[in-house]
């Protein structure tokens, strides 16, 4: 017991400093993962917030989409490729898109039945600001 008694303050000073050096990978990988992947054609869209788990004050939007029978395999997806980086996945909502890259266009509608309407104006803004899809004429539906 006595033991324990002399451990427990070497326990709470450590814990930020172990935090700190096991995060750093996370935290590398929250920064560089791209905040666009979607597929050409109509596709299922979800958009989600990925974060350090406990730390969910530093996150990042992002926008994944792909054919698929249902919003769920989009996301099962995407949480195992973020859980193998370090990172914690959180949907926003869903939907649907038409997306056309030799005409450049796309729309954005629709909703998921698991995880809610996405906000498409929120993933219209996150198209637009990337270099890929900035000359797109992007659409929505209310």
């Amino acid at each position: 017991m006595k033991l324990l008694k002399l451990a427990l303050p070497f326990r709470t000073s450590g814990n930020p400093i172990l935090r700190n050096f096991t995060n750093q990978r996370a935290g590398k990988a929250l920064i560089t993962v791209p905040k666009i992947e979607i597929a050409d054609g109509q596709i299922l869209y979800l958009l989600m917030s990925i974060y350090i788990h406990g730390e969910t004050l530093y996150s990042r939007t992002i926008v994944r989409g792909q054919p698929a029978k249902n919003h769920v395999r989009v996301y099962d997806r995407v949480r195992s490729e973020m859980e193998s980086l370090g990172l914690c996945v959180k949907p926003l909502g869903g939907g649907m898109m038409d997306v056309d890259n030799s005409a450049r266009t796309m729309k954005i509608y629709g909703k998921c039945k698991t995880f809610g309407r996405a906000n498409h104006y929120k993933t219209m803004e996150i198209m637009k600001e990337s270099e890929n899809y900035k000359n797109y004429n992007i659409t929505m539906d209310r």
